[in-house]
């Protein structure tokens, strides 16, 4: 993978060099992109835009998202999957302004490291940066998700600490974004507090509880399961924002709009 990742231009030289970024990495044709914007609630500015495809090496996933921002700048991301695991394998960020890389984080998934008294590390982790499929992917069902489904996204936030999101899959309702209506899977999110805190008392723990921010996500209730719409805030302590799908397309078509009209009953059954 590490000779792939090089090859496709993802790590090394490639991807840091004086001329890399946004303009070199592009879908391969026959991929679907799935085109996002997300934006400050309180005043409406747009914090970015993202495109995002998968592409798929061997047994492994490799999910790739390209983010424009208003300055400008731009930044290049990518995950690294295992079809056969919940948690994530490798991931690298970039941030580039004119094709010249400022700044990069790049983390591999290995619970090795340790201090002494340091909590243990679950075997499945994310780093502290995620796409919003890993929230289903977290899932017991990930590929079947259903009302009720719960699961536990652990983000690595230091080289020996996680924190924990609790993710539960709530009922089917109607969403409309600006690539169209859907009905989708309404999904939360929540910063398991003992995670953050694993010192502090249960009791208090559960005093604080209802004061953290929960995420709100709608998946497409079909698959492929697309991301539709985000609520919330994107860090704990972070201003609420909302993602929303604009558009998504075949890469080598032209892009345009793609409307999927919900069924016209209202509410929706469960399948």
């Amino acid at each position: 993978m590490d000779t792939w990742l090089m090859a496709r231009g993802l790590v090394g030289r490639a991807i840091t060099g004086e001329q890399s970024g946004a303009r070199l990495i592009t879908p391969p044709a026959g991929v679907e992109v799935d085109e996002t914007s997300q934006s400050v609630d309180r005043t409406g500015q747009e914090l970015m835009r993202v495109k995002a495809w998968d592409e798929i090496v061997s047994e492994n996933r490799v999910h790739i998202e390209v983010s424009t921002l208003p300055d400008g700048q731009y930044e290049v991301g990518f995950w690294l999957f295992s079809d056969h695991q919940p948690g994530c394998k490798t991931f690298q960020w970039t941030l580039f302004n004119k094709g010249r890389a400022l700044q990069s984080r790049f983390w591999r998934n290995d619970a090795r490291p340790k201090l002494s008294g340091s909590p243990d590390l679950p075997a499945y982790l994310y780093p502290d940066a995620v796409p919003w499929m890993a929230f289903l992917r977290v899932l017991d069902t990930p590929n079947a998700p259903s009302e009720g489904a719960e699961g536990t996204l652990n983000q690595q936030i230091t080289p020996y600490n996680y924190v924990g999101q609790d993710v539960t899959v709530g009922r089917i309702e109607n969403v409309t974004v600006p690539a169209g209506t859907f009905s989708a899977y309404k999904v939360t999110a929540q910063v398991d507090v003992a995670t953050m805190m694993p010192n502090w008392p249960r009791f208090l723990l559960e005093i604080i509880k209802p004061a953290i921010p929960k995420d709100t996500l709608y998946f497409e209730s079909t698959a492929p399961f697309r991301l539709l719409k985000q609520e919330g805030p994107i860090f704990v302590g972070g201003p609420e924002v909302t993602t929303e799908l604009i558009r998504f397309y075949t890469a080598g078509t032209q892009p345009v709009a793609t409307v999927a009209a919900a069924p016209p009953s209202s509410p929706i059954a469960q399948p």
